[in-house]
């Protein structure tokens, strides 16, 4: 891209383009994961690959840096692939659309995949740059972070020598992570019985527009959920009209905030014009009540075609009630540090033939109140006769503001801006406290550019907070 070309960090977004071009949506690594194994091996370096997807690159240290404590850097390979409701892209074959627009590189109605992808393409240009100064590095690449973090949690205990590891999946140039949150996947599931039911007119209620974005690191903007909103429209309206359910689905990836979510119901003929003024005044009610946080919410009623099998009763009434009770947002916060402690996404919502799945992603950076947290929705599910059960889940990142790595990053940051960076823990999952249990003696840091709108179709990354990131990252090895 012309654009790109006179940039400090051509080499960067050089190799960003191309991965751009390689499908990677999590679980969908393969062709990423030989990809980056392959631009080892061409460069010459020591290069593996498990079993797993994960791929280690050894570059040598630089003349004069023998003697210093290897370096792991380390970024993931999978992005979260997420689209607008009108595009026609096909992750699984289909290059990412970029384009620049003043300091930003966007994707056209795609997720960009700055998540991970910005930490990938920094490494490998690390990795070709061969007149740079530095320790030996160990440069890993991870698979699946996103859904599970399969890759970090599959990774050998033996396989990394290094002393100190910067993870490249920090999205905010002016903020070193030192801890994170752990966390866990929890999933509720029902059968019912569909009741056939003729002579019913059905209408499909859809709320979209909504900002969406990371359940770790936006959840304590308090923005909408997709499907909480049609829930509580649907509740509004049974109040007043007796309707059906034929269908309630809504989100798509675990830790994003639903930007959208639909039900289909059955309306009796005589009360048509009574769902649909309800329909009217409830809509308008939910929407004024989130405009100043959700300025593009919209709500559409739609009369459609569907079979006439709806969920029975009983069944209906206990999923609506599931989904209004079950928590979303923060739960705690850290006083001391000034950040969520723990917290609830309400992710996924499916109606299948005969079955009803509601998945949620929960957070803590405290191992008993994420105890708590998994019990409450457990309770929650198995009070009205829904089978609960759990992921593996993956372990918090427990910080140590002093030692030697953080200290020269900090430094490095100073002399770099003439201004003190920024340390933090975020509530965001991080593969770091995976690492920080299979290699405890490691130093560990989190840095990378400044990338908005993760997860959803707006994401973007700053073309000078990745310059600023390269230069930041070269000069970090330089002093290590």
């Amino acid at each position: 891209m012309e654009e790109l070309s006179n940039s400090s960090a051509k080499q960067v977004f050089d190799n960003f383009i191309k991965i751009s071009q390689i499908p990677r949506c999590s679980n969908d690594e393969e062709k990423i994961s030989k990809y980056v194994y392959n631009f080892g091996l061409n460069l010459g370096y020591e290069s593996t690959r498990d079993e797993y997807g994960n791929v280690i690159i050894i570059k040598p240290a630089s003349e004069g840096y023998e003697d210093h404590d290897t370096v792991i850097l380390q970024s993931h390979l999978d992005m979260v692939c997420e689209k607008t409701e009108d595009s026609n892209h096909d992750f699984t074959c289909d290059p990412i659309d970029l384009y620049v627009e003043g300091d930003i590189l966007k994707a056209r109605d795609t997720t960009l995949g700055a998540d991970d992808g910005a930490g990938v393409a920094l490494m490998l240009a690390i990795l070709e740059d061969k007149s740079l100064q530095h320790p030996k590095l160990e440069c890993l690449f991870t698979t699946t972070e996103e859904t599970g973090m399969d890759g970090a949690l599959g990774l050998s205990e033996n396989v990394l020598t290094g002393k100190n590891l910067i993870n490249l999946d920090n999205e905010e140039d002016w903020i070193i992570i030192v801890g994170c949150a752990g966390g866990v996947r929890a999933e509720a599931f029902k059968e019912f019985e569909r009741v056939e039911k003729d002579n019913l007119i059905n209408f499909k209620i859809k709320v979209s527009g909504l900002q969406g974005g990371h359940s770790g690191s936006m959840i304590h903007e308090a923005r909408a959920n997709a499907i909480k909103l049609v829930d509580s429209l649907l509740l509004k309206i049974k109040n007043k009209v007796n309707f059906s359910l034929h269908t309630f689905d809504g989100g798509s990836k675990h830790n994003a905030i639903p930007s959208s979510s639909f039900a289909i119901i059955g309306i009796d003929n005589n009360d048509v014009e009574e769902f649909k003024n309800a329909y009217e005044e409830y809509s308008k009610e939910i929407k004024d009540s989130n405009l100043k946080r959700e300025l593009d919410l919209v709500f559409d009623l739609e009369e459609i075609d569907a079979d006439n099998l709806y969920i029975a009763e009983d069944a209906s009434q206990k999923i609506l009630k599931l989904v209004q009770i079950f928590p979303h947002g923060v739960n705690t916060m850290d006083k001391e540090l000034g950040i969520v402690k723990s917290s609830n996404n309400l992710a996924i919502i499916r109606t299948s033939d005969n079955s009803f799945n509601l998945e949620t992603s929960i957070r803590s950076s405290d191992s008993e109140d994420l105890d708590y947290l998994c019990d409450e929705v457990k309770k929650l599910g198995e009070n009205d006769g829904f089978k609960v059960s759990f992921s593996e889940g993956y372990p918090m990142w427990k910080p140590n503001f002093d030692n030697e790595l953080l200290n020269i990053a900090k430094d490095t940051y100073k002399d770099l801006r003439n201004e003190d960076v920024e340390v933090l823990v975020i509530h965001a999952g991080l593969e770091t406290g995976i690492f920080s249990e299979k290699y405890p003696d490691i130093n560990m840091i989190s840095m990378g550019p400044t990338i908005t709108g993760a997860h959803t179709p707006a994401e973007s990354i700053s073309i000078k907070s990745t310059e600023f990131s390269f230069e930041y990252l070269k000069t970090l090895l330089k002093n290590l």
